[in-house]
C-alpha cells in the first residue's frame, strides 16, 4: 500500500525534474569538425532524478580547404552522428553516465541546400563550386604525400565517454562533472583519436519555474586533457579550455526555446585556422514535452568563428526519464 501511494509522488517528482532540466540544461552539442570531434569534448549535462536515456541524431556538413606552403588541409563531406546516452542519479546528488556514438562519414546530402542558400543571399561559398556536390574527400598533410586520406564512405562506433557528476552548492545549482573518453572508435575514419582524454567541468544551472512563463539559464567552464591522436600528425595541444553560456524560455505549456554559445580553445598548435583557433558555435533549439517523462528537441548549429566548426549542424534528440 505504501508503494502504491508513493507512485504518484514519484511521478510528480520526475515530471518536475524533467521540466527543470528543460529550462536549465544546455543542448548537448559537440563540435563535429572531423579533426576536433575525435577528442573528449564534454557534454554539458545535469544530474537526473532516476534514470535518463536519450537518442541524438545529427548531421554536419564540412567544406574547408587551406594550403600553407606544402602543408594541405581539405575537408569535404558530411558526418552523420548518432549518440546513445544513459545516466542514472543516485542519493546525495551523484550520477553516473555513459555515451556511445556511432558515425557515418560520407559525401552527404546538404551540399545542394547550402549552395542554394549562398546563392540566394549572395554569400561567399568558400570555393564549394570548385568541387562536385555529394563527394567525400578528407586529405591532410603534404599535398604531394598526405599522411591521411579518406575518400570512401565509412561507418562505425566512436569513442565511448564515461562521466561522473555531483550536485553542489546551497541550492544544488552547480554540477561538477569528470569524464573520460576511451579509445574505442576507428581512428582510420576519424571516429576516434586512438587515445584517452579526460575533462573536468563546473556548470551553474538556474531554473526560474515560478514565473508565468518559465525560464532558466546556465553557464559552465572546464578543461580537457587531450591525448595524442594516433592518425593525425599535426601538433596537438594537451590542455584545452571549454565553456558554455545560454538560456531557455517556455512561452507555451508544452513548448520551449533555447539559445546557447559553445566555445573551446584550439586542439592543435598549427597555423590552420580550421584547427588552430578558438571555436565558437551558436545553437538555436525548440523543445517539446512528450507526456510526463519524454521530451523532443530540434536544433540548428552555426559556426560563429568561421571555419573552426561545420558550416551547419542539424540535430534532433529524444529523451526519456523514469
Amino acid at each position: 500500500m505504501t508503494i502504491v501511494r508513493a507512485l504518484p509522488v514519484l511521478a510528480v517528482a520526475l515530471a518536475a525534474n524533467l521540466a527543470r532540466a528543460q529550462v536549465a540544461e544546455p543542448v548537448h552539442i559537440r563540435n563535429l569538425n572531423p579533426l576536433v570531434a575525435i577528442f573528449g569534448l564534454p557534454a554539458w549535462d545535469t544530474v537526473p532524478l532516476g534514470t535518463r536515456f536519450s537518442v541524438t541524431g545529427e548531421v554536419a556538413n564540412h567544406f574547408r580547404g587551406t594550403l600553407l606552403g606544402n602543408d594541405f588541409l581539405l575537408l569535404d563531406g558530411e558526418t552523420f552522428r548518432t549518440n546513445l546516452a544513459l545516466s542514472h542519479g543516485f542519493g546525495g546528488g551523484w550520477s553516473l553516465g555513459v555515451e556511445l556514438p556511432y558515425y557515418r562519414v560520407g559525401g552527404g546530402v546538404l551540399d545542394d541546400l547550402i549552395d542554394g542558400w549562398h546563392s540566394a543571399f549572395h554569400l561567399p561559398d568558400g570555393g564549394r563550386n570548385g568541387r562536385p556536390e555529394g563527394e567525400l574527400l578528407f586529405q591532410l598533410g603534404d599535398r604531394f604525400a598526405p599522411f591521411f586520406e579518406l575518400y570512401e564512405p565509412q561507418s562505425g562506433v566512436g569513442d565511448v565517454q564515461v562521466k561522473f557528476a555531483r550536485l553542489i552548492g546551497a541550492d544544488q545549482g552547480f554540477v561538477v562533472q569528470a569524464s573520460v573518453k576511451l579509445p574505442t572508435g576507428d581512428e582510420d575514419m576519424l571516429a576516434g583519436s586512438g587515445s584517452t582524454d579526460w575533462s573536468l567541468t563546473l556548470m551553474r544551472t538556474r531554473p526560474l519555474l515560478g514565473r508565468k512563463r518559465p525560464a532558466g539559464y546556465f553557464w559552465g567552464l572546464g578543461l580537457v586533457r587531450a591525448g595524442n591522436p594516433s592518425r593525425i600528425d599535426f601538433d596537438a595541444e594537451r590542455w584545452v579550455p571549454v565553456g558554455v553560456l545560454g538560456g531557455s524560455w517556455q512561452p507555451w505549456a508544452q513548448w520551449g526555446l533555447k539559445g546557447q554559445l559553445d566555445v573551446h580553445g584550439a586542439f592543435y598548435d598549427e597555423p590552420f585556422e580550421e584547427i588552430g583557433e578558438t571555436a565558437i558555435e551558436a545553437t538555436l533549439s525548440a523543445w517539446r514535452r512528450i507526456g510526463e517523462r519524454g521530451a523532443l528537441d530540434l536544433a540548428i548549429v552555426e559556426d560563429l568563428q568561421v571555419s573552426t566548426a561545420p558550416d551547419i549542424v542539424l540535430q534532433v534528440a529524444a529523451t526519456w526519464q523514469w
